[in-house]
């Protein structure tokens, strides 16, 4: 039996959408969109077992790695797990450093999707509990992000 994850601990967010599966992994995976909501570029052409970045874009046009991680899965459409470490986080690049991020694309009978999201396990690095609140922030208005630029994709695509 699965022990329940800690909420202090972990971040779980759940989100519906009003677009197909497709259009939010699109929104997810393709730099040119990741930016407009979240301010990074995501690497291209993720694959699993393989490294991932995100990238700030600089005053002076350069790019500059925030965070990065591994796949850890990848179902296009349905799930993508990685590993996180936040560059600037103050803590050594080693895999205890790290979280891991799982997002879920689940069809909902009335044409909606639900956005399942996991982050954690935030226990064993300094200040858990305070790290898991700011990336629970971080990940509302991520998502809140996607939901509108998915929802606005989908909207243009059946017009």
């Amino acid at each position: 039996m699965n022990k329940p994850l800690d909420p202090e601990t972990n971040v779980l967010r759940t989100l519906l959408v009003d677009a197909p599966p497709e259009v939010i992994w699109k929104a997810l995976t393709d730099p040119d969109i990741t930016r407009l909501y979240t301010s990074t570029d995501i690497s291209l052409g993720l694959k699993a077992g393989q490294p991932v970045q995100w990238f700030s874009r600089e005053e002076d046009k350069t790019r500059k790695v925030v965070a990065k991680g591994t796949v850890l899965a990848l179902i296009p459409n349905v799930r993508l797990r990685y590993t996180n470490y936040e560059v600037g986080g103050g803590l050594p690049d080693e895999p205890a450093s790290h979280t891991t991020v799982d997002l879920h694309l689940v069809p909902e009978a009335d044409g909606r999707t639900r956005v399942e999201l996991w982050e954690g396990d935030f226990a064993g690095l300094p200040q858990a509990i305070k790290r898991a609140r700011e990336a629970g922030k971080v990940w509302v208005e991520s998502l809140v992000g996607l939901k509108r630029e998915s929802e606005e994709r989908a909207r243009l695509l059946a017009a």
